[in-house]
């Protein structure tokens, strides 16, 4: 239910995590409890292009800290912020169940595998110009 009120508000509202307490019979303070566990689950908008960078062992030890270094330094942001033109959020995420491609990162649900800056830069620069 929580995916469903993400996929058609962009993120879960107030409105929502009442709606879905009361329609499962429970407080809502037990439904926000389950969007501070999951990253996947938002509870604010983001960009058109949501980047999320995996940072789990395999990526850290092929390089995912360059990878989210270059996606703060191209986009102006930290991790969790949102361009100010609203193109762009990026996140570290923990695990993206990649590890033979890693670095990896997720835009919009859509793989970007073996990754180094260049790439990165070059995949940045691509979505910018379908704005």
């Amino acid at each position: 239910m929580l995916l469903l009120a993400q996929k058609e508000q962009g993120y879960i509202t107030n409105e929502a995590v009442e709606y879905v307490a009361n329609y499962l019979e429970l407080n809502s303070s037990e439904v926000d409890s389950i969007l501070s566990f999951y990253t996947l689950l938002r509870r604010k908008p983001v960009g058109k292009y949501h980047i999320m960078i995996c940072t789990n062992l395999s990526c850290l030890l092929m390089g995912s800290d360059e990878i989210e270094a270059c996606v703060k330094r191209k986009l102006g942001i930290n991790l969790g912020e949102v361009t100010p033109d609203g193109m762009f959020s990026a996140i570290e995420f923990e695990c993206l169940a990649s590890c033979t491609t890693a670095p990896v990162m997720q835009v919009n649900g859509e793989f970007y595998e073996n990754l180094d800056v260049k790439k990165t830069e070059e995949i940045l620069d691509t979505l910018r110009k379908q704005q």
